[in-house]
């Protein structure tokens, strides 16, 4: 991963969508994302969001195809969406 795009790209949110506060970093090797909140982590649904314009090291992201057909083209617009995958404390 990228360091400073996963530290600026991953984030934590509340059921909400509301950001929880706290400290990401990149571990064994730049391969492990984690995260501890600042305050205690509460109980109930929360969502891990990535925006799509994370890269590797390779420069490959989740927001567009990895293989482009050169003879087609390039879209010149690209997604800033975000993908949110939900997890629940318990």
């Amino acid at each position: 991963m990228d360091h400073a795009l996963a530290l600026r790209l991953i984030a934590v949110a509340d059921s909400a969508g509301e950001p929880i506060e706290g400290a990401p970093a990149l571990t064994e090797g730049e391969r492990r994302w984690t995260y501890v909140p600042a305050q205690p982590w509460r109980r109930g649904a929360h969502q891990l969001l990535v925006a799509t314009t994370i890269e590797d090291l390779a420069g490959n992201n989740i927001g567009k195809v990895f293989d482009v057909d050169l003879f087609e083209g390039v879209p010149r617009r690209f997604s800033t969406a975000s993908v949110k995958r939900a997890f629940e404390v318990k």
